[in-house]
């Protein structure tokens, strides 16, 4: 099923557009990136409604998602490795955020450590996406942190339990997911952009 979506999105996109090999490996890749996407969102989808929590799953994938957006992160090498980890992740983040009672305290705690997380290892490319340029790198990592700071504001202008168990489930997996401590755990190569940069014979 999935590569029948891919070679279909490629034809259709090829037909408008000129691909190279390098192109055509990037259209691919995104196709295959959106087709889990998706799958997974469906079925989380189907799970959370089923379980009464499609609120807290709908929060949580736009609060998540907006913490993921400027920091990127650690990818599953393959498919069912994100499935087996996605899932437990996004279902438990549902409970979380239903169910936990978090003092002012440890709220504040959680977000220090995601803003100097994201201070110190956004973004976190990874070996098929590094992140060359480095004003590009600069630009997230600025956008990362007031993305954070954003976060914060919001917390404490609307402090309803669904947006701060929201927000702070969001913040601790992004800043677990940039850590080089989990890319070494996961035998990931980090700052691949140096790699790439060396391979190349250019500066960082």
């Amino acid at each position: 099923m999935k590569k029948k979506f891919v070679e279909k999105g490629y034809h259709f996109i090829a037909r408008y557009q000129e691909c190279d090999k390098i192109k055509t490996i990037r259209i691919r890749y995104g196709l295959e990136a959106f087709y889990n996407l998706l799958t997974k969102a469906i079925f989380l989808f189907i799970v959370t409604y089923c379980c009464g929590l499609l609120k807290e799953y709908l929060f949580l994938c736009i609060i998540y998602s907006l913490a993921r957006r400027y920091t990127y992160g650690l990818h599953a090498r393959s498919t069912w490795i994100c499935w087996i980890t996605t899932i437990p992740i996004y279902l438990g983040g549902c409970f979380f955020i239903r169910y936990a009672e978090m003092p002012n305290l440890f709220y504040m705690g959680t977000w220090l450590f995601a803003f100097f997380s994201f201070l110190l290892w956004a973004p976190a490319d990874t070996p098929s996406t590094p992140l060359i340029r480095a004003e590009v790198r600069k630009k997230q990592k600025i956008k990362a942190c007031l993305v954070c700071i954003a976060f914060l504001i919001v917390s404490f202008l609307f402090p309803h339990k669904l947006i701060i168990n929201t927000i702070c489930y969001s913040l601790v997996v992004q800043s677990i997911t940039i850590n080089p401590i989990t890319y070494w755990i996961t035998n990931t190569p980090y700052h691949n952009y140096k790699t790439y940069l060396q391979n190349h014979g250019l500066n960082c």
